[in-house]
Parts: C-alpha cells; sequence; structure tokens
C-alpha cells in the first residue's frame, strides 16, 4: 500500500514553515507577499533547506546501534554514552542527531557506529558535503570555499573546518595511494588509433597557508631587525608537481590526456 507522503510531512516543523511561508506569499499585505523575487528566493531556499535537514536527520539516526556491546575486529566494544546528540555538517546545513557511543572494553577512545555505518567524514561532514568541500578546495582557498558555501545558502562549512578537510583526506589517501591509483586506471583504454605517447612533467607555484604564516613571521622578524630586502622567490608559496600522459593517433590528433598533481614531502623528510 502506498504512503501518504503528505501525512508522512504534516508532523514536521520545517514542512509547517514551507506552508507559512507559501501561504504568506499569497497574501498582499504580510512580508512574505511584499518581498522582491530575489528576497523570496533565499527565503523560499531556506525554508526547503530547513526541511531537507528534519528529513536528513531523521534517516541519519537510521545508522545508529542500540546495544549493550558491539564487536569491532575481534574485539568487544560497549556502550559508554547513550543518545549523545551532536551536530553534523550536510550538503544542505547543520543536522542533529542524537546518537550512542562505543569504548573498548579495556578502556580507550569512543568510537560511533553511526558515523561508521553512514560514512561521516572526520566526524562532522556528510559523504557529499566532504566531496563538495573536497572539490571546492582544489580550485580555490579555505576562505573563498567558505564564501562559496555561504553563497550558496549552505550553513556550517568554516574556512577552518574546509582546511582541515585536504589533510584528513590526503592521510588516508596516501595510506593507500599504490592500490587505490592502480583502481582507478583500471577504467583506462588504450585505444587502438593511439601511436605515439607524450608525457610531460612540470612545477607549478601554488599558496600554501602554512608557508604564508610562516613567511609572515619571517618578514615581521626581519623588520624588527630594521631589514627590508625581500626574500628570493616568492613568499608562501611552495612548488606542486604536475605532469600529463597524453595519447595521439598517427596524425598528431589527440585522443586522450591524463593530469597528475601532487604535492612534494614536507621539507623531504624522506
Amino acid at each position: 500500500m502506498r504512503q501518504d507522503t503528505t501525512s508522512a510531512l504534516a508532523g514536521l516543523a520545517s514542512f509547517a514553515k514551507l506552508q507559512d511561508v507559501l501561504a504568506a506569499r499569497s497574501h498582499e499585505g504580510c512580508a512574505v507577499a511584499k518581498m522582491t523575487f530575489e528576497a523570496f528566493e533565499v527565503e523560499l531556499g531556506q525554508a526547503v533547506r530547513g526541511l531537507e535537514n528534519e528529513l536528513k536527520a531523521a534517516d541519519l539516526a537510521r545508522y545508529d546501534v542500540d546495544a549493550d556491546a558491539v564487536m569491532v575486529d575481534g574485539q568487544a566494544w560497549r556502550k559508554c554514552l547513550e543518545q549523545q546528540p551532536k551536530t553534523y555538517l550536510s550538503a544542505s546545513g547543520p543536522i542533529t542527531v542524537a546518537r550512542n557511543l562505543y569504548r573498548p572494553a579495556d578502556g580507550g577512545k569512543c568510537s560511533c557506529p553511526l558515523e561508521l555505518r553512514a560514512g561521516i567524514i572526520g566526524g562532522l561532514y556528510t559523504p557529499v558535503l566532504a566531496r563538495q568541500v573536497a572539490y571546492l578546495m582544489g580550485h580555490m582557498t579555505s576562505d573563498e570555499t567558505s564564501q562559496v558555501c555561504t553563497e550558496l545558502g549552505i550553513a556550517g562549512p568554516s574556512s577552518s573546518s574546509g582546511d582541515r578537510r585536504p589533510k584528513l583526506l590526503s592521510a588516508v589517501w596516501e595510506r593507500h595511494r599504490v592500490p587505490w591509483e592502480g583502481a582507478l586506471r583500471q577504467p583506462e583504454v588504450v585505444t587502438a588509433e593511439a601511436a605515439v605517447v607524450a608525457v610531460s612533467l612540470d612545477g607549478v607555484m601554488g599558496p600554501d597557508k602554512d608557508a604564508q604564516r610562516s613567511a609572515k613571521a619571517t618578514r615581521e622578524a626581519a623588520q624588527k631587525q630594521g631589514l627590508s630586502k625581500q626574500c628570493r622567490g616568492p613568499a608562501g608559496y611552495r612548488e606542486v608537481g604536475c605532469g600529463t600522459v597524453t595519447l595521439y593517433d598517427e596524425d598528431a590528433n589527440r585522443l586522450d590526456t591524463v593530469r597528475y598533481g601532487r604535492a612534494p614531502e614536507y621539507k623531504q623528510q624522506t
């Protein structure tokens, strides 16, 4: 039997707010009716995202585990905190869910089954938002990423949290880089028309937040000593290795290009 979707939404406060916004828009004289279309578009977007957040919170709660103990890698983990609320960041905004936490029987750091089962990234981001922020961080700074999210009406991702996501993901990627890169290359196919392969290696200087902070400290220390000479090279930048592998046919027509980019190891410790 098909469920009545409207009745299922009727009990949600966010759905009632959305209905109020739509009803007020058709009543002349009220504030919502007097809004410009731009202002109404913002108001409507906030109401719809509010409904989306409440629906996501209800669905995310389904991933919680309610048991006295769970087994993790053959080890018993016992419930240590029950129904502890936490706010996660999603692609539509913050969502708050109460969840249970578990700790190893012999002591240690707590773990949240809900986060593990739902794929929460870094204990804060939903998978979709984590992917979106990672994509933005690959094209702009953390400040600009936060500004884009604000402009799109997505509340939550700050400059500092955006800055931490790539570092967290990079650490995981580095631990599995060889097999994961192999998996990414599996779908690649060299067509029969390919006759020439061209490999290009280069480097590009990119701004680095930590390097810029270090450069600023060096510059301020030099000023205190009465020195004004600028250090050689662009301050606050580090070289990022990049390269391409391109296939051409016999007539020098480009068939395909695979691009690579990789930051050098910090201070070349190994």
